[in-house]
C-alpha cells in the first residue's frame, strides 16, 4: 500500500488531491474539541490521520483530553489513523492501543525512540506496521544530548529496522510553498 497523507493546511488552499488522499489533522493546531469534529465533519470523504501531540513542547500546543479525542474518533468512521507523538518504548502505546479503535503510528522522534524502534513495531497489531519519523525532532533531541553527528546513521537504522520487520516509514517527501 502507498500512503500519500497531507497536512490538514493543504487542503485549505483549495488544491485538487487524488482520491485516496489521507488528510493529516494535526490536534496541535486546534483550539477546540469543537473545531476538530468540524474538521472530521467537513472532510469525511477523506481517510483521516489524526496527530496527537504527546508532550509537545513547540508551538502551537493545544492540549486535549485524548479520553475525549478517542470518543469523537470513535464517531467517525473516517478516523483510520492516529498518531501518537513522541514514542520512546512499546509501553508509551498501551494506553492509545486500548483507546482507540484505528491503526495506532508511534511518531519517533529521539535516539530512545530509535533504539526501541524493533519493540515498538512489534508492539502494533497490526500488519504491516507503520512509523512515522519526525526529523526535525530527532536531529533537535540530538543537538541537546550532543550527539548531532550520529543523525544521518541514525535515520538509516532506522530505516534498516524498518525494512527489516517489513513495516511502512512515513517521512516528509518535499514541501509546499503557498502564497494563501
Amino acid at each position: 500500500m502507498r500512503y500519500f497523507i497531507v497536512s490538514q493546511n493543504l487542503i485549505k488552499g483549495h488544491m485538487k488531491l487524488p482520491k485516496d488522499t489521507i488528510l493529516r489533522v494535526n490536534l496541535a493546531w486546534h483550539k477546540s474539541l469543537a473545531s476538530i469534529r468540524t474538521m472530521l465533519r467537513k472532510y469525511a470523504r477523506y481517510s483521516i490521520f489524526l496527530d496527537i501531540p504527546v508532550n509537545r513542547r513547540k508551538p502551537p500546543n493545544h492540549k486535549h483530553d485524548v479520553d475525549e479525542i478517542a470518543r469523537i474518533a470513535r464517531k467517525f468512521p473516517n478516523v483510520k489513523y492516529v498518531a501518537v507523538s513522541n514514542v520512546e518504548s512499546a509501553v508509551d502505546l498501551d494506553y492509545y492501543c486500548r483507546q482507540f479503535d484505528c491503526k495506532i503510528v508511534p511518531k519517533i522522534e529521539t535516539l530512545k525512540g530509535v533504539e526501541h524502534a524493533q519493540e515498538i513495531i512489534d508492539s502494533l497489531n497490526y500488519k504491516p506496521q507503520i512509523l512515522m519519523l519526525d526529523h526535525e525532532d530527532l536531529f533537535s533531541n540530538l543537538v541537546s544530548l550532543k550527539k548531532e553527528h550520529i543523525y544521518l546513521d541514525l535515520v538509516g537504522r532506522l530505516v534498516d529496522i524498518c525494512k527489516r520487520k517489513k513495516a511502512h516509514l512515513l517521512r516528509v517527501k518535499g514541501i509546499i510553498f503557498s502564497s494563501s
